[in-house]
């Protein structure tokens, strides 16, 4: 089979049902195979909305969104939809086109590298150099967007590999399972929790993410502890919720923040550097305690450093 063929193989094991993108001469091959697959490509009129649809995809379903482009000035479009997706936590995969690379006629005509321009905007970016190693690659692109912290990849298919005869061979997609909180750090939340006579519980976008709704306003309307969001984290619970406090951003001296000061004890799940600061945590003994619930440990900085 052709190394398109087994690309789009590859991205059907993968669950993937759009593709937004536009076609191209480099990208013809892939475009054919992709014609005879069950995957629907989604055209749009400029590269970068297609990697904004893609990254935004990824962010309200949690599933990769993939988008298509040519080389070249194709390929460099996506580079502000790239960093959107890398910043928001939104799992994308970019493919584009690239002139061949064993033989080509037309010298480096708008040839760009743009594997090393996607390299410090994702989580991954490679060329595919030879057709048979198409199934590890994408397997290995689809598992690093979607794992925490979720982001953008890359994957540059020259002309003459996708047109290669290539063996028939697609990795299976095995589940992966995040590391559970100890015991002790797991008690030590909940006399946190039972000691503060003020607590709030602030909702981030890693929060919104995993896709925590449930769990989390079963946790509010248990215990009866007022929320709050960030922007990123709208929506995990129903706004119209009667603990709702609302999203809190920079802005100073509103009710969120009069709510905020008073609080002893915040409660911060999904917390996300990326984000404006919903409050600033301050270095004294008499300071409102912070509970870091997330996937992995804090990032210390000047505005934050929770126990």
């Amino acid at each position: 089979m052709k190394a398109s063929d087994l690309f789009v193989k590859a991205l059907e094991n993968e669950g993937v049902e759009y593709i937004f993108g536009i076609p191209g001469e480099e990208n013809l091959d892939f475009l054919e195979s992709l014609r005879k697959s069950n995957i629907k490509l989604i055209l749009t009129r400029h590269e970068q909305g297609a990697g904004f649809m893609a990254a935004t995809y990824g962010r309200l379903t949690g599933k990769v969104g993939v988008c298509i482009s040519t080389l070249g000035p194709g390929a460099t479009n996506f580079a502000t939809a790239a960093a959107y997706a890398q910043l928001g936590g939104m799992p994308m995969l970019m493919i584009t086109g690239q002139k061949p690379i064993k033989k080509s006629k037309q010298g480096r005509f708008q040839i760009v590298d743009i594997v090393g321009m996607m390299k410090p905007m994702t989580k991954y970016a490679k060329q595919v150099v030879n057709g048979n190693n198409i199934p590890s690659m994408v397997r290995e692109a689809f598992k690093l967007a979607t794992t925490e912290r979720p982001g953008a990849v890359h994957i540059e298919l020259p002309e003459d590999i996708a047109e290669e005869e290539v063996e028939d061979n697609v990795y299976p997609v095995r589940p992966f399972m995040y590391p559970k909180a100890s015991k002790e750090a797991v008690l030590d939340a909940v006399k946190m929790i039972e000691k503060a006579k003020r607590p709030l519980l602030l909702i981030g976008a890693g929060a919104n993410r995993s896709r925590i709704g449930d769990a989390l306003t079963n946790f509010v309307n248990e215990t009866g502890i007022p929320f709050f969001s960030t922007q990123m984290g709208k929506g995990v619970i129903d706004e119209n919720h009667k603990l709702c406090l609302s999203t809190a951003a920079l802005s100073q001296d509103d009710f969120i923040h009069c709510a905020i000061e008073r609080a002893d004890l915040i409660i911060n799940v999904g917390h996300d550097v990326i984000e404006k600061p919903p409050f600033f945590m301050e270095n004294h003994k008499d300071a409102t305690k912070v509970l870091h619930v997330n996937f992995f440990p804090s990032e210390v900085d000047d505005t934050y450093f929770p126990q």
